[in-house]
């Protein structure tokens, strides 16, 4: 549970830095570092508890409950990928979950009205998809990096945690 926290607080406080021009969206790579570790329900745990930090730092808005909808569709599909420790497994996660949460965004985008203006309309819908693309693209690359830092400092943490027992039980 101390690990599910700490993974919620990071990912969510990351988030929070950064204006989401900018494409860092740590907490799909705290979900998919956090599948080959924990319960499919600390998942949920760690993407909406991830979003509702970041969006209490940066400010709640209608938009939120786009991003709660994109990150509960991202950790449902990662669950049903079963998602695994190697790197096949983590780059499927990635190449399903990232896209599933930007056209969320793109979508709600539309809805909403929130970053910009499109009509109501198929082709307004078009248009916000299409114009969500280049921040997809940095993104993904982000969303990878972040995936790999997260899985370093859970392996550091969960190899410093072996180490103490061993230590405990021989001494």
């Amino acid at each position: 549970m101390i690990a599910t926290a700490l993974l919620t607080l990071a990912c969510g406080l990351i988030a929070g830095q950064f204006h989401h021009t900018f494409g860092v969206a740590p907490i799909l790579g705290a979900i998919l570092c956090a599948a080959f570790f924990l319960r499919p329900r600390e998942l949920f745990v760690v993407g909406l508890g991830g979003m509702l930090v970041r969006d209490l730092l940066m400010g709640l808005s209608l938009f939120t409950l786009v991003r709660f909808a994109g990150i509960g569709l991202v950790v449902a599909a990662v669950v049903a990928l079963k998602i695994r420790p190697n790197l096949r497994s983590l780059l499927t996660g990635l190449l399903v979950s990232s896209p599933i949460f930007h056209l969320v965004l793109a979508v709600g985008n539309w809805a909403t009205g929130t970053c910009g203006g499109f009509a109501r309309t198929p082709v307004g819908l078009v248009q916000s998809v299409v114009s969500s693309l280049p921040y997809f693209q940095s993104s993904l690359v982000v969303d990878f990096l972040f995936t790999a830092l997260f899985l370093t400092a859970y392996s550091a943490v969960l190899s410093r945690t072996l180490v103490l027992r061993r230590q405990e039980q021989a001494g």
